[in-house]
């Protein structure tokens, strides 16, 4: 009997550090939660700007006859559900910490650059940059966050990747230097 209980009770504090370590890892949580504060001009209108260029149709692009080929070409049979695609067509593909709001057909968003953002997406932790940061926003995005996917000998997308500093240019998306956190 004495060893049930104390195996139950082994059990039970096992079950209550994985939920304290899940809770503390971030989810990511889409686009669609960072689109709320990060659409207004005042605060840059990220969400508008990254809605016009590539990374938010990386998904759909993967539907495109091209793409079909490219995938035939590397020996992926359907580049809508291939890891070798997802992972760089998506993020947080084979993530296991995926909120209900994240969605695999937003493409590539704001938290392949800036990290998983449920601990983080809140605005009473956002207008504070040091707690964002602290919450684990990725404030400072530099070659190696875009070099997981932009690598030169990527099969069918050879030399599309020019260098850091003028592919970074044109996803450049600021916040107006008035509402800019970062220098207060």
């Amino acid at each position: 009997m004495y060893y049930r209980v104390m195996t139950l009770c082994v059990m039970v504090i096992f079950i209550f550090a994985m939920i304290a370590i899940a809770a503390d890892k971030p989810d990511y949580v889409g686009a669609s939660k960072c689109k709320t504060c990060h659409k207004a001009e005042k605060n840059g209108a990220q969400f508008p700007k990254w809605q016009s260029k590539k990374h938010s149709k990386a998904y759909e692009a993967l539907k495109s006859d091209a793409a079909k080929k490219k995938a035939e070409a590397m020996g992926v049979k359907d580049p809508l559900k291939d890891e070798k695609c997802l992972s760089c067509h998506t993020t947080a593909f084979s993530a296991k910490n995926k909120a209900k709001s994240y969605k695999i057909e937003e493409g590539v968003t704001c938290e392949a650059c800036h990290g998983p953002g449920s601990l983080y997406k809140k605005s009473s932790v956002m207008k504070d940059h040091k707690k964002s940061v602290e919450a684990g926003m990725t404030a400072k995005v530099d070659e190696k966050v875009c070099a997981g996917c932009h690598k030169a000998d990527t099969p069918g997308h050879e030399g599309k990747f020019t260098t850091f500093e003028k592919e970074f240019a044109k996803i450049a998306h600021p916040v107006p230097a008035e509402n800019d956190r970062r220098k207060k």
